[in-house]
């Protein structure tokens, strides 16, 4: 059945939750799959892990996305 990847940086526990429930009725709203055959795993990665336009997220002139 369907299983989701989510892969973020540290997130609180109680949005987590929200996003875990929200993507499992999403798929299940559009796919009609039944809930409990359903996966949703997310993936905390910590800033320094993750970079956009060759950026890390805890550089100090990160900000979320390249300007070209």
């Amino acid at each position: 059945m369907p299983i989701v990847a989510v892969t973020t940086w540290p997130t609180p526990d109680a949005i987590r939750r929200e996003l875990l429930r929200e993507l499992t009725e999403t798929v299940h709203t559009v796919t009609g799959a039944p809930r409990h055959k359903i996966t949703v795993h997310i993936t905390e990665i910590t800033p320094g892990q993750w970079a956009e336009g060759g950026i890390p997220g805890d550089d100090p002139g990160f900000h979320g996305g390249s300007d070209t």
